[in-house]
């Protein structure tokens, strides 16, 4: 399973932050550090500030920071903050919904590796995926 580009960049984002806790980071400084597109990169910090992920200072010596504790932010909280948890209710087949009288041959298969997945998510910690790196 690959995370689109919006949740791999407040990944990025979060990750970068976590690792500079208490430290202030402009939007100018962060697109030079990290990369990322301007115009997504301030659309993704608005967002992370919405949902309480980062904090921002305005003014001159203004910037972000991380809000909450890594241990406290899950993936399943990012992707779900970023994109919304339901990208993972689509068929993997690529139907709205399933076309079949019954449900496919994937369906149970599917479901339960979503399962799978979406536990991972719940489970994994932003400061569990920096201990390891």
């Amino acid at each position: 399973m690959n995370f689109s580009k919006t949740t791999s960049y407040a990944l990025t984002i979060l990750n970068f932050l976590a690792h500079n806790d208490g430290q202030l980071y402009s939007a100018k400084e962060l697109h030079e550090e990290l990369g990322i597109p301007w115009q997504y990169l301030r659309q993704l910090l608005t967002s992370l500030s919405k949902d309480g992920f980062i904090f921002s200072i305005r003014g001159r010596n203004g910037g972000f920071r991380l809000n909450m504790k890594p241990k406290d932010i899950t993936l399943a909280s990012i992707v779900d903050a970023v994109e919304g948890l339901n990208v993972f209710n689509t068929c993997v087949m690529g139907f709205q919904e399933c076309p079949f009288d019954q449900e496919c041959a994937m369906h149970e298969t599917w479901e339960s590796t979503r399962d799978g997945i979406l536990d991972v998510l719940r489970t994994t910690t932003l400061e569990s995926l920096f201990k390891k790196s």
